[in-house]
């Protein structure tokens, strides 16, 4: 018998929108991906972190947290300071190895010096990618990287940290059931459904970089991938350690302390909000992670002086210092 032969299969027709129909739908994503959408939400975001800041602190008075930040004993200030710098450290380690990966390797302490200025400004300026990039193009001048390497570096970088955020907020969820559950009015095992669920970024962070062909393909092997994850976690945790000793609260607290600063960082860094501004302070103040509204009031201002302004300082210094030591050579030569 002689074989039949197959028919050909007919591919499916495309669906195809009427004209009216793709016009609207170019329209609505140039919208949405326009600057003046985004400031728009920025703008409405900030103003409700507004109100709920406001309703936090509807019964602490300036100067109960005048008297708390005068309080603060000096040692706690010191520790948050080193909190701050291993948090950064951890940032320039994921960056250097993302350095590596493109096939642009750099000494870690040039790393560590260009990568935590760049952080320090970007996230200041806000809007995560665009400002990422323009720092590092500045800081990375010595290196001679091209725009192309610059942008991405500060992909790996910044799909580096916002997952490890989610991650930690699954950890912290993991950890604080019972406070977390407390301030959401959520049962235990509803928090521990969404926390197990927000941990499937960590298969999703080695699964994308092994789709991802890199220059230096052992930069980010197992190894490298897992390296970069455990300074991501560290980026956050180190963040979370700073805020929580400005404030002599019970130890049990920072899981939920945790939980409120990585959900307020992601919120803002995805909106595009300068420095979390607002929303930060929302979450952290709503979670009651701090004990009384003054005293976490003090602890996020001491914060917020320790971890963004002193580096923030610092990083515009490296910026104009070296052009205007050079004005001042010329000047006196």
């Amino acid at each position: 018998m002689s074989a039949r032969r197959a028919r050909p299969t007919r591919a499916a027709p495309a669906v195809r929108l009427p004209p009216w129909a793709r016009e609207a739908a170019a329209k609505l994503n140039a919208l949405a991906s326009s600057k003046l959408a985004r400031t728009v939400v920025a703008l409405a975001i900030l103003a409700i972190a507004a109100l709920l800041i406001r309703g936090e602190l509807k019964s602490a008075r300036l100067a109960d947290i005048g008297h708390a930040i005068a309080s603060t004993r000096p040692w706690a200030i010191a520790l948050a300071a080193a909190f701050t710098a291993a948090t950064y450290v951890c940032g320039a380690v994921i960056e250097w190895y993302a350095l590596r990966f493109i096939g642009r390797p750099l000494p870690l302490g040039r790393t560590i010096l260009a990568a935590s200025a760049s952080s320090a400004l970007s996230i200041a300026m806000g809007f995560g990618l665009a400002s990422g990039t323009a720092a590092r193009l500045r800081f990375y001048a010595f290196a001679q990287l091209s725009a192309a390497d610059v942008a991405k570096v500060t992909a790996l970088v910044s799909g580096a940290i916002f997952l490890s955020g989610m991650a930690a907020l699954g950890l912290s969820g993991l950890g604080g059931r019972a406070v977390i559950g407390a301030v959401l009015h959520w049962p235990g095992w509803g928090v521990m459904a969404l926390s197990l669920g927000l941990l499937i970024v960590i298969p999703i962070w080695f699964w994308g970089l092994n789709r991802w062909r890199g220059q230096d393909r052992e930069a980010m092997g197992a190894p490298g991938r897992a390296l970069t994850l455990v300074a991501g976690l560290g980026n956050w945790i180190f963040q979370g350690a700073a805020l929580f000793v400005l404030s002599a609260h019970s130890v049990s607290a920072f899981p939920g302390l945790l939980a409120a600063l990585c959900l307020g960082s992601l919120v803002g860094s995805a909106l595009g909000v300068p420095a979390d501004l607002g929303v930060l302070e929302a979450a952290v103040l709503a979670s009651h992670a701090l004990g009384p509204a003054h005293q976490t009031a003090a602890a996020l201002v001491l914060y917020r002086v320790i971890f963004q302004l002193v580096p923030l300082i610092l990083a515009t210094c490296a910026v104009f210092g070296r052009p205007v030591l050079k004005l001042a050579g010329k000047a006196g030569g």
